[in-house]
């Protein structure tokens, strides 16, 4: 039976897609109806001339600084127009706009495509849609590219710059199926700008909610940086102030609070008599928190940092830079300049402690029943 199998396998190579059937290419499980090849180049914004991602480092004259790096001799800055220029025309200059669109031709798009089909079709769609093969089965269900939306990419723009995204795929996002990717830069930029390239055109008419790379009114962040950490040798009193901060700015609204109401009153320095919700040891639901796959809801619930995972979180400067930035999409805003940078420095130090105290220890039960009781 199996001679008479390997035969038949020998005789029937795998289908490839419906260009070829060449079974020597690499992308052996595309279904035939699947093509590989995208016809036509595509546009994308690539950077507003000041769009800058704090007050000292403009997003522009950064990506055009780190391409010139990249290609010496292609970039250079035109003092009399007060734009950069590229010799190879790729990057665009758009006077009514005031921004850069990056011009992607048909055959990186296809690079992109061949292997986003090998590597992301199965979860993500052949189509970017987030109903891929498996996606059924997996929770949270993958991302609809087509939306452009992405919450874990440490900004406060609308859309994340490549360097962002590839932090995504190469750190993978803990308790979720989506792992870490271990693919070169060189491919990883072709995927990304094709993922870029499923987004929508963007609506002339409308100026208030940008849907993607392809819309003008769509503005590229860089992620945010750390900075030095001001707790550095002192975690201790980090975790203390930080468990103090954490229940003072009221975090517990959708995360969990760790502590009775009198411990609350006391961090919050409020009258002995406040009550709280009954509800206020667990995570709570935010209708914001949801984003469609298919035409489904899916509400992602806020982390109890004692029992889920945290996405990109596995150090007191990833919680940091998640809790500067804010999630995009859910009801976590963005808390840079908001509050002084030394308090999200301590609450990331507690959350972190939360996470290796309890998460997955036999201390946890103990201590979640000690603040239930």
């Amino acid at each position: 039976m199996l001679t008479t199998l390997l035969a038949l396998l020998a005789v029937f190579p795998a289908v490839i897609d419906d260009e070829t059937d060449d079974p020597a290419t690499r992308h052996k499980l595309a279904p035939r109806h699947v093509s590989l090849h995208v016809t036509e180049g595509t546009r994308l914004v690539a950077a507003d001339a000041d769009d800058g991602h704090d007050e000292e480092d403009d997003y522009a004259p950064a990506l055009f600084a780190r391409l010139s790096e990249q290609h010496p001799g292609r970039f250079r800055f035109d003092e009399e127009a007060e734009h950069w220029v590229d010799a190879q025309g790729e990057y665009e200059w758009d006077d009514e706009d005031e921004l850069y669109w990056q011009n992607v031709s048909a055959e990186t798009l296809t690079h992109g495509r061949q292997d986003y089909v090998q590597f992301c079709a199965s979860c993500h769609g052949f189509q970017g849609d987030g109903y891929g093969r498996s996606a059924q089965t997996l929770r949270p269900p993958p991302r609809d590219f087509r939306a452009a939306q992405f919450k874990f990419a440490k900004i406060t723009k609308d859309l994340p710059d490549d360097a962002a995204l590839m932090a995504i795929v190469k750190g993978g996002l803990d308790g979720t199926p989506m792992y870490e990717w271990d693919i070169s830069d060189e491919r990883l930029a072709d995927i990304i700008t094709y993922v870029k390239s499923l987004s929508p055109a963007g609506d002339p008419e409308n100026d208030v909610d940008p849907v993607g790379w392809r819309d003008p009114y769509a503005q590229i962040g860089a992620a945010l940086v750390a900075g030095d950490d001001p707790w550095a040798g002192k975690e201790s009193a980090a975790v203390e102030a930080g468990e103090q901060l954490y229940h003072k700015y009221q975090c517990y609204n959708c995360h969990p609070g760790y502590g009775s109401a009198e411990q609350l009153n006391g961090w919050r320095d409020m009258d002995a008599g406040t009550e709280y919700p009954d509800d206020l040891t667990y995570p709570k639901l935010r209708k914001d928190s949801s984003y469609e796959v298919m035409g489904y809801g899916v509400a992602i619930v806020p982390p109890d940092f004692t029992w889920h995972a945290i996405r990109r979180g596995r150090t007191v400067e990833d919680v940091y830079l998640t809790i500067a930035a804010g999630l995009p999409g859910s009801g976590m805003p963005t808390w840079k300049g908001a509050v002084p940078d030394e308090d999200i420095w301590a609450i990331a130090h507690y959350v972190r402690h939360l996470v290796d105290s309890y998460k997955d220890q036999p201390a946890r039960a103990a201590f979640m029943a000690g603040i239930r009781r």
